[in-house]
């Protein structure tokens, strides 16, 4: 027995680094174009033809989704934002990433072409294993269905973030190099409706356990229903959908299966019992990309590359676990840096920190918004005193207003989620505060700034593009 489980392990290793690392299924498609694999890679039937390698293949999706440093699932969604909203700012950078910080991106931008890149790399990713599975026999039901409903998972994750992004985005569901190739920008609640038809898929294929693999007993690196339902209860609140995105964060939380960690310094680590869904990292020199960009050297002159802006800082209130755990402080020549610290380890292998992607404590201020807009004040405030008193604050005041209870969220959101999946950016655009915050603590702000341009190649490459205005 042990035999077989070591060769079956060797097996499918080979196959992620082949199918996977490689790129042996799933080729580079961001402008999608229809190549031929090579001879000495393995075809869709190969791939397809059992468990195992369909296994592998999605595995692929998520490596190849982590390998390059500012990708859209490898720290684009939360470094990019946080400097283009009031988070961070650069403390050297080059001039393509100073534009985020001074919000004067231009569609050439190289970063902006990663991002985006990335993204539909990682889309296209997922429906070639959509449209394979849905026809496979030779994969188990079970298998079928667990990987199918990831990929669903993980498009309407990357489409959620990319409207947030650009605004309205080229839909593409099906990895047709023809249509792609001249996909119009579809609006946002069209987008918005294909995620949700995509999360109710995931729901309805997905368990209600997580699928680990070996000798990674507890991890939460691949979707479950209540990833999916969390990701739904996200949506629904950003649509304005108060009670779907009530009930959708309820039916996670009331799962029994997820736990507020008692300290900041717990919530980032691998095992996690705050953690939802979590993606595994694979380079040879860091752990998460969020300690790697934020961390600084271990050098007595090595400056953090991003520091705090003061904004971010004087919103804390005092007392604030948060302020003193995930903040961090170093002093060069007498001038003290601040940097986000959440993360705790720039380094690795090996890994203790994964990259979080959603966790409990958004399903408590999530649900404490949905339940203010529904005049739930007396529910949102406790949801919202969970939050605090985990970060060693009292209680809210009694007697809040609606619009309190509001303000107490945004508060919340603010700081629980600073410099993390792009947050901050996203409340600020939903809740049409955008504009009034930024062009008074930026100055340079646009009322165009708020879309980030799409790609000058993808512009020029695709007739049926039209330009964000402004750029």
């Amino acid at each position: 027995m042990m035999q077989s489980m070591q060769l079956q392990r060797s097996f499918f290793t080979k196959y992620i680094l082949r199918v996977g690392l490689s790129g042996v299924l799933f080729t580079g498609c961001r402008k999608f174009v229809q190549v031929s694999a090579p001879d000495t890679l393995l075809g869709t039937e190969t791939v397809f033809s059992g468990d195992i390698t369909a296994t592998a293949a999605l595995m692929g999706m998520y490596s190849r989704a982590v390998t390059a440093q500012g990708a859209f699932l490898n720290g684009g969604n939360t470094l990019y934002p946080a400097l283009s909203a009031d988070e961070c700012t650069p403390t050297f950078a080059t001039a393509a990433m100073q534009e985020f910080s001074t919000n004067s991106l231009e569609s050439a931008n190289t970063y902006i072409a990663t991002l985006y890149g990335s993204a539909y790399n990682a889309i296209y990713n997922a429906n070639m294993l959509l449209e394979n599975l849905a026809h496979s026999t030779a994969v188990s039901l079970s298998t079928r269905h667990q990987i199918m409903g990831e990929a669903f998972f993980v498009r309407a994750l990357i489409y959620s973030r990319l409207v947030a992004l650009f605004g309205d985005v080229p839909l593409v569901t099906s990895t047709n190099a023809d249509v792609n190739a001249i996909a119009p920008r579809s609006p946002v609640a069209d987008v918005y409706r294909q995620v949700v038809t995509d999360l109710h898929r995931a729901d309805s294929l997905l368990d209600t356990t997580y699928v680990t693999q070996p000798g990674n007993a507890g991890e939460r690196t691949r979707p479950n229903k209540w990833a999916a339902r969390a990701l739904m209860a996200r949506v629904f609140l950003y649509t304005g959908a108060w009670t779907e995105a009530e009930a959708a964060a309820s039916a996670v939380m009331n799962s029994g299966l997820y736990k507020l960690e008692s300290s900041p310094d717990s919530v980032f680590l691998k095992r996690s019992r705050e953690a939802i869904w979590q993606l595994q990292p694979v380079s040879s020199v860091m752990n998460s990309v969020e300690g790697y960009y934020f961390l600084p050297l271990d050098n007595a002159q090595a400056k953090p590359a991003y520091a705090l802006s003061p904004f971010l800082l004087n919103a804390f209130e005092p007392g604030d676990k948060r302020r003193v755990r995930w903040v961090g402080t170093k002093t060069i020549a007498g001038i003290s840096y601040f940097y986000p610290a959440k993360y705790k380890v720039r380094t690795g292998p090996p890994y203790s920190e994964y990259n979080m992607v959603l966790r409990l404590a958004e399903l408590y201020l999530l649900r404490a918004e949905a339940r203010a807009w529904q005049g739930e004040l007396t529910g949102a405030v406790e949801d919202l005193d969970t939050i605090r008193n985990r970060a060693g604050l009292s209680h809210l005041p009694t007697g809040l207003s609606g619009d309190g209870v509001l303000a107490a969220v945004a508060q919340e959101r603010r700081i629980e989620f600073f410099a993390e999946w792009g947050h901050r950016w996203s409340d600020l655009k939903r809740t049409g505060k955008i504009d009034s915050v930024l062009s008074s603590e930026k100055g340079h702000w646009g009322l165009t700034d708020a879309l980030y341009p799409l790609p000058l190649t993808d512009i020029q490459r695709n007739p049926a593009l039209v330009q964000n205005l402004g750029y």
